[in-house]
């Protein structure tokens, strides 16, 4: 049984994985280092969630993260693409 903090956790995230969409399939990309620096600093909390047992708030900080890093990968093909 998870805890209450794990699914108000994840229901949060999970948020911020919706409002991600329209950035994935839209033209326009957030900058490189943007992208990057949030996918990197999001790879703490998917260790304390996993450490702590949280894992439905584990799951979705982890296709956070695992977004960012998709987002990062378009822009950075988009970027080879203009030269």
């Amino acid at each position: 049984m998870n805890s209450w903090q794990d699914i108000v956790l994840s229901i949060s995230v999970l948020a911020f994985n919706v409002a991600l969409i329209p950035s994935l399939v839209g033209k326009q990309k957030p900058r490189m280092t943007t992208s990057l620096i949030t996918a990197v600093f999001l790879i703490p909390q998917v260790i304390v969630f996993f450490s702590l047992s949280l894992w439905y708030s584990f799951a979705m900080a982890l296709i956070n993260s695992l977004l960012w890093f998709t987002l990062l990968a378009q822009a950075y093909s988009k970027s080879k693409g203009k030269t």
